[in-house]
Protein backbone atom coordinates (compact mmCIF):
# COMPACT_ATOMS: atom_id res chain seq x y z
CA UNK A 1 0.00 0.00 0.00
CA UNK A 2 1.10 3.72 -0.62
CA UNK A 3 2.12 5.48 1.97
CA UNK A 4 -0.51 7.86 3.47
CA UNK A 5 -0.46 11.94 2.55
CA UNK A 6 -2.46 13.97 4.84
CA UNK A 7 -3.53 16.85 3.12
CA UNK A 8 -3.67 20.15 5.19
CA UNK A 9 -6.07 23.09 3.45
CA UNK A 10 -5.78 26.78 5.61
CA UNK A 11 -8.85 28.78 4.79
CA UNK A 12 -9.94 31.88 5.95
CA UNK A 13 -13.35 32.92 4.95
CA UNK A 14 -12.48 31.24 1.26
CA UNK A 15 -15.93 29.51 0.68
CA UNK A 16 -15.61 30.45 -3.41
CA UNK A 17 -12.71 28.32 -3.32
CA UNK A 18 -13.32 25.15 -1.55
CA UNK A 19 -15.51 23.35 -4.12
CA UNK A 20 -12.78 23.75 -6.98
CA UNK A 21 -9.77 23.01 -4.43
CA UNK A 22 -11.59 20.19 -1.96
CA UNK A 23 -13.26 18.81 -5.26
CA UNK A 24 -9.55 18.46 -6.98
CA UNK A 25 -7.78 17.13 -4.04
CA UNK A 26 -10.71 14.34 -3.30
CA UNK A 27 -10.25 13.23 -7.15
CA UNK A 28 -6.83 12.20 -6.99
CA UNK A 29 -5.43 9.02 -8.27
CA UNK A 30 -3.17 8.40 -5.68
CA UNK A 31 -5.63 5.97 -3.03
CA UNK A 32 -4.34 6.68 0.40
CA UNK A 33 -4.58 10.30 1.85
CA UNK A 34 -6.84 11.98 4.21
CA UNK A 35 -7.82 15.88 3.87
CA UNK A 36 -7.68 18.08 6.66
CA UNK A 37 -9.08 21.97 6.27
CA UNK A 38 -7.83 23.65 9.35
CA UNK A 39 -10.09 27.03 9.65
CA UNK A 40 -9.54 30.43 10.75
CA UNK A 41 -12.75 31.38 12.15
CA UNK A 42 -14.61 32.36 8.79
CA UNK A 43 -17.39 34.32 8.78
CA UNK A 44 -18.74 33.29 5.59
CA UNK A 45 -19.85 30.04 5.73
CA UNK A 46 -17.06 27.99 5.11
CA UNK A 47 -17.74 25.54 7.96
CA UNK A 48 -21.01 24.89 7.06
CA UNK A 49 -20.41 24.14 2.94
CA UNK A 50 -17.46 21.84 3.61
CA UNK A 51 -19.31 19.81 6.08
CA UNK A 52 -22.73 19.31 3.71
CA UNK A 53 -20.76 18.94 0.38
CA UNK A 54 -17.31 17.05 2.01
CA UNK A 55 -18.32 15.22 5.08
CA UNK A 56 -15.04 13.07 4.86
CA UNK A 57 -13.10 15.98 5.00
CA UNK A 58 -12.24 16.77 8.60
CA UNK A 59 -12.36 20.33 9.44
CA UNK A 60 -10.37 21.87 12.59
CA UNK A 61 -11.89 25.20 13.68
CA UNK A 62 -10.04 27.83 15.51
CA UNK A 63 -11.68 30.54 17.50
CA UNK A 64 -9.44 33.24 15.95
CA UNK A 65 -7.07 33.88 13.02
CA UNK A 66 -3.70 32.16 14.19
CA UNK A 67 -2.20 32.80 10.87
CA UNK A 68 -0.87 30.23 8.30
CA UNK A 69 1.68 28.10 10.01
CA UNK A 70 -0.24 27.99 13.16
CA UNK A 71 -2.93 26.98 11.43
CA UNK A 72 -1.01 24.13 9.05
CA UNK A 73 0.46 23.33 13.07
CA UNK A 74 -2.62 22.56 14.11
CA UNK A 75 -3.61 20.37 11.46
CA UNK A 76 0.04 18.51 11.55
CA UNK A 77 -1.09 17.70 14.91
CA UNK A 78 -3.97 15.80 14.01
CA UNK A 79 -2.50 14.21 11.33
CA UNK A 80 -1.98 10.44 10.36
CA UNK A 81 0.19 10.86 7.00
CA UNK A 82 3.72 9.91 6.39
CA UNK A 83 3.86 12.67 3.97
CA UNK A 84 2.60 16.15 4.87
CA UNK A 85 1.35 18.58 2.46
CA UNK A 86 0.03 21.72 3.02
CA UNK A 87 -2.17 23.91 0.46
CA UNK A 88 -3.92 27.27 0.46
CA UNK A 89 -7.35 27.41 -0.47
CA UNK A 90 -7.09 29.03 -3.83
CA UNK A 91 -5.29 26.31 -5.56
CA UNK A 92 -6.94 23.53 -7.71
CA UNK A 93 -4.72 20.20 -8.43
CA UNK A 94 -4.19 18.01 -11.11
CA UNK A 95 -5.80 14.66 -11.04
CA UNK A 96 -2.11 12.92 -10.86
CA UNK A 97 -0.58 15.71 -9.21
CA UNK A 98 -0.21 13.99 -5.15
CA UNK A 99 1.22 10.84 -7.46
CA UNK A 100 3.62 13.00 -8.81
CA UNK A 101 4.76 14.80 -5.75
CA UNK A 102 5.43 11.70 -3.84
CA UNK A 103 7.90 10.45 -6.59
CA UNK A 104 11.34 11.84 -5.90
CA UNK A 105 11.13 10.81 -2.10
CA UNK A 106 12.78 8.12 -3.62
CA UNK A 107 15.82 9.52 -2.79
CA UNK A 108 16.13 9.39 1.20
CA UNK A 109 18.36 12.83 0.88
CA UNK A 110 15.37 14.25 -0.33
CA UNK A 111 13.18 16.32 2.04
CA UNK A 112 10.41 18.13 0.73
CA UNK A 113 8.67 18.38 -2.51
CA UNK A 114 7.73 21.41 -4.77
CA UNK A 115 5.03 21.89 -7.12
CA UNK A 116 5.00 23.99 -10.55
CA UNK A 117 2.51 26.43 -10.05
CA UNK A 118 0.76 27.77 -12.98
CA UNK A 119 -1.85 30.50 -13.19
CA UNK A 120 -5.07 29.27 -13.06
CA UNK A 121 -7.43 31.70 -15.46
CA UNK A 122 -3.60 31.78 -18.21
CA UNK A 123 -2.71 27.94 -17.51
CA UNK A 124 0.53 28.18 -19.47
CA UNK A 125 2.16 30.62 -17.76
CA UNK A 126 4.29 29.80 -14.59
CA UNK A 127 3.28 31.33 -11.27
CA UNK A 128 6.32 29.81 -9.72
CA UNK A 129 8.82 27.09 -10.16
CA UNK A 130 10.18 26.96 -6.71
CA UNK A 131 11.42 30.34 -5.12
CA UNK A 132 14.85 32.00 -5.34
CA UNK A 133 16.39 33.56 -2.07
CA UNK A 134 18.70 36.74 -2.01
CA UNK A 135 21.46 36.46 0.52
CA UNK A 136 19.86 39.22 2.59
CA UNK A 137 16.41 37.47 2.46
CA UNK A 138 14.12 38.81 -0.36
CA UNK A 139 12.38 36.04 -2.02
CA UNK A 140 10.58 35.83 -5.19
CA UNK A 141 8.87 32.98 -7.21
CA UNK A 142 11.42 31.33 -9.92
CA UNK A 143 10.55 31.90 -13.35
CA UNK A 144 7.31 34.22 -12.37
CA UNK A 145 5.11 35.04 -15.84
CA UNK A 146 7.24 32.59 -18.21
CA UNK A 147 5.49 30.41 -20.37
CA UNK A 148 5.44 26.69 -19.29
CA UNK A 149 7.62 24.43 -21.34
CA UNK A 150 8.45 21.03 -21.28
CA UNK A 151 12.10 21.33 -20.86
CA UNK A 152 11.63 22.32 -17.06
CA UNK A 153 13.79 19.53 -15.31
CA UNK A 154 13.41 18.75 -11.72
CA UNK A 155 15.57 20.59 -9.94
CA UNK A 156 17.03 22.07 -6.80
CA UNK A 157 15.75 25.14 -4.70
CA UNK A 158 16.30 27.03 -1.74
CA UNK A 159 13.25 27.47 -1.08
CA UNK A 160 9.46 25.79 -1.09
CA UNK A 161 6.35 28.53 -1.00
CA UNK A 162 3.85 25.34 -0.78
CA UNK A 163 5.71 21.81 -0.73
CA UNK A 164 5.13 18.44 1.02
CA UNK A 165 7.64 16.97 3.56
CA UNK A 166 8.16 13.56 5.09
CA UNK A 167 6.66 13.82 8.64
CA UNK A 168 10.00 12.27 10.08
CA UNK A 169 11.32 15.40 8.48
CA UNK A 170 8.91 17.72 10.56
CA UNK A 171 9.75 15.96 13.70
CA UNK A 172 13.52 16.20 12.92
CA UNK A 173 13.43 19.50 12.41
CA UNK A 174 9.95 21.13 13.65
CA UNK A 175 7.01 22.70 12.30
CA UNK A 176 6.22 26.14 11.35
CA UNK A 177 7.58 29.03 13.48
CA UNK A 178 4.36 30.43 14.72
CA UNK A 179 5.84 33.83 15.59
CA UNK A 180 6.23 34.71 11.36
CA UNK A 181 2.02 35.29 11.55
CA UNK A 182 2.38 36.42 7.87
CA UNK A 183 5.07 35.62 5.13
CA UNK A 184 8.76 33.72 5.41
CA UNK A 185 6.87 31.16 7.66
CA UNK A 186 7.27 29.02 4.45
CA UNK A 187 11.01 30.22 3.94
CA UNK A 188 12.15 29.59 7.26
CA UNK A 189 10.76 26.05 7.46
CA UNK A 190 12.41 25.45 3.69
CA UNK A 191 15.82 26.87 5.41
CA UNK A 192 15.45 24.59 8.40
CA UNK A 193 15.13 21.44 6.32
CA UNK A 194 17.91 22.52 4.46
CA UNK A 195 19.82 23.13 7.48
CA UNK A 196 18.80 19.35 8.17
CA UNK A 197 21.03 18.42 5.25
CA UNK A 198 17.93 17.76 3.01
CA UNK A 199 17.30 19.46 -0.37
CA UNK A 200 14.08 20.71 -1.89
CA UNK A 201 13.17 19.46 -5.49
CA UNK A 202 11.07 21.26 -7.69
CA UNK A 203 9.08 18.35 -9.57
CA UNK A 204 7.95 20.17 -13.09
CA UNK A 205 5.08 16.87 -13.77
CA UNK A 206 3.58 17.44 -10.42
CA UNK A 207 1.08 20.34 -11.15
CA UNK A 208 -1.59 23.32 -9.53
CA UNK A 209 -3.47 25.87 -10.76
CA UNK A 210 -3.38 29.38 -8.85
CA UNK A 211 -6.66 31.53 -8.34
CA UNK A 212 -3.75 34.23 -8.20
CA UNK A 213 -4.79 38.05 -6.98
CA UNK A 214 -1.49 40.12 -5.83
CA UNK A 215 -2.66 42.57 -3.20
CA UNK A 216 -0.56 45.05 -2.75
CA UNK A 217 -1.04 47.03 0.54
CA UNK A 218 1.46 47.92 3.80
CA UNK A 219 0.66 45.76 5.48
CA UNK A 220 2.22 42.79 3.50
CA UNK A 221 5.21 44.92 3.18
CA UNK A 222 5.54 45.12 6.68
CA UNK A 223 5.04 41.54 8.08
CA UNK A 224 7.43 40.45 5.31
CA UNK A 225 10.16 43.16 6.05
CA UNK A 226 10.02 42.21 9.70
CA UNK A 227 9.78 38.10 9.19
CA UNK A 228 12.74 38.79 6.75
CA UNK A 229 15.13 39.94 9.59
CA UNK A 230 13.69 37.62 11.76
CA UNK A 231 15.00 35.19 9.48
CA UNK A 232 18.31 36.18 9.14
CA UNK A 233 18.99 36.94 12.73
CA UNK A 234 17.71 33.02 13.40
CA UNK A 235 19.48 30.88 10.72
CA UNK A 236 22.34 32.37 9.51
CA UNK A 237 26.21 31.33 11.47
CA UNK A 238 27.78 34.46 13.35
CA UNK A 239 30.18 34.73 10.68
CA UNK A 240 27.99 34.98 7.71
CA UNK A 241 25.36 37.70 10.11
CA UNK A 242 28.85 39.73 10.33
CA UNK A 243 30.16 39.37 6.46
CA UNK A 244 26.66 40.52 5.45
CA UNK A 245 26.08 43.16 7.58
CA UNK A 246 27.62 46.26 5.52
CA UNK A 247 24.76 44.84 2.45
CA UNK A 248 21.99 44.48 4.66
CA UNK A 249 22.44 48.07 6.26
CA UNK A 250 22.76 49.47 2.18
CA UNK A 251 19.08 47.51 1.62
CA UNK A 252 17.47 48.51 5.07
CA UNK A 253 18.24 52.25 3.77
CA UNK A 254 17.02 51.68 0.44
CA UNK A 255 13.61 50.10 1.86
CA UNK A 256 13.28 52.94 4.42
CA UNK A 257 12.80 55.08 1.71
CA UNK A 258 10.79 52.75 -0.32
CA UNK A 259 8.14 52.96 2.93
CA UNK A 260 8.48 56.62 3.36
CA UNK A 261 7.43 57.35 -0.20
CA UNK A 262 4.66 54.57 0.12
CA UNK A 263 3.15 55.47 3.45
CA UNK A 264 4.34 52.94 5.89
CA UNK A 265 7.53 54.17 7.29
CA UNK A 266 5.93 54.59 10.89
CA UNK A 267 4.92 50.71 10.31
CA UNK A 268 8.47 49.98 8.65
CA UNK A 269 10.47 51.87 11.98
CA UNK A 270 7.70 50.35 14.53
CA UNK A 271 9.08 46.64 12.90
CA UNK A 272 12.76 47.67 13.98
CA UNK A 273 11.60 48.29 17.66
CA UNK A 274 9.40 44.85 17.31
CA UNK A 275 12.58 42.80 16.09
CA UNK A 276 14.19 44.63 19.71
CA UNK A 277 11.68 43.43 21.71
CA UNK A 278 11.58 40.28 19.82
CA UNK A 279 15.37 39.39 20.70
CA UNK A 280 15.29 37.41 23.70
CA UNK A 281 12.91 34.70 21.94
CA UNK A 282 14.72 34.54 18.56
CA UNK A 283 18.11 34.22 20.66
CA UNK A 284 16.72 31.49 22.49
CA UNK A 285 15.50 29.88 19.31
CA UNK A 286 18.84 30.64 17.17
CA UNK A 287 20.31 28.51 19.87
CA UNK A 288 18.17 25.63 18.80
CA UNK A 289 18.76 26.10 15.48
CA UNK A 290 22.79 26.73 15.49
CA UNK A 291 22.78 23.71 17.86
CA UNK A 292 20.90 21.16 15.41
CA UNK A 293 22.49 22.07 12.13
CA UNK A 294 24.25 19.85 10.30
CA UNK A 295 25.43 21.51 7.19
CA UNK A 296 26.97 24.82 7.23
CA UNK A 297 26.40 28.21 5.69
CA UNK A 298 28.89 27.36 2.60
CA UNK A 299 26.24 24.86 2.23
CA UNK A 300 23.26 26.97 2.56
CA UNK A 301 24.11 30.18 0.33
CA UNK A 302 25.08 27.26 -2.45
CA UNK A 303 21.64 28.36 -3.87
CA UNK A 304 21.07 32.09 -2.95
CA UNK A 305 21.57 34.96 -5.27
CA UNK A 306 23.18 38.31 -5.08
CA UNK A 307 20.76 39.72 -7.58
CA UNK A 308 17.73 41.35 -6.63
CA UNK A 309 13.88 40.90 -8.08
CA UNK A 310 11.23 42.67 -6.47
CA UNK A 311 7.83 42.32 -8.29
CA UNK A 312 6.65 45.18 -5.62
CA UNK A 313 9.40 46.84 -5.86
CA UNK A 314 9.92 48.85 -9.16
CA UNK A 315 12.41 51.82 -9.79
CA UNK A 316 15.41 51.94 -12.18
CA UNK A 317 17.75 52.51 -9.02
CA UNK A 318 16.82 49.47 -7.65
CA UNK A 319 17.10 47.47 -11.15
CA UNK A 320 20.42 49.22 -12.32
CA UNK A 321 22.50 50.23 -8.89
CA UNK A 322 21.29 48.48 -5.71
CA UNK A 323 20.72 44.81 -7.36
CA UNK A 324 23.86 45.17 -9.26
CA UNK A 325 26.03 46.59 -6.24
CA UNK A 326 24.43 43.70 -3.98
CA UNK A 327 25.47 41.16 -6.83
CA UNK A 328 29.31 42.25 -6.54
CA UNK A 329 29.41 42.56 -2.49
CA UNK A 330 27.90 38.53 -2.79
CA UNK A 331 30.55 37.71 -5.56
CA UNK A 332 33.40 39.04 -2.62
CA UNK A 333 31.79 37.66 0.29
CA UNK A 334 30.51 34.42 -0.69
CA UNK A 335 33.92 32.77 -0.98
CA UNK A 336 34.56 34.02 2.58
CA UNK A 337 31.53 31.95 4.23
Amino acid sequence: MKKKISVIVVNWNGKGYLNDCLSSILSQTYDNFEVILVDNASTDGSQEFVTAKFPSVKIIQNSKNIGFGSAVNRGIKESEGFYILFLNNDLYLEKKFLEELAQPFVSEEVGAVIPKILYSPKPEIINSYGVQVNFLGIAWPQHIDETDRDSLKMEETPCGGIFMMRKSVVDDVGAFDEDLFLYHEDHDLSWRIRLAGYKLIVNPKARVYHEYHFKKNTDKFYHSEKNRIHLLLKNYEAKTLFLILPALAILEFAEICFALLNGWFGKKIRSYFEIASEMKKIVVKRKIVQKKRKVDDKEITRLLSGNLKIGAMKHILIDQVLSPFLGFYWKIIKGMI
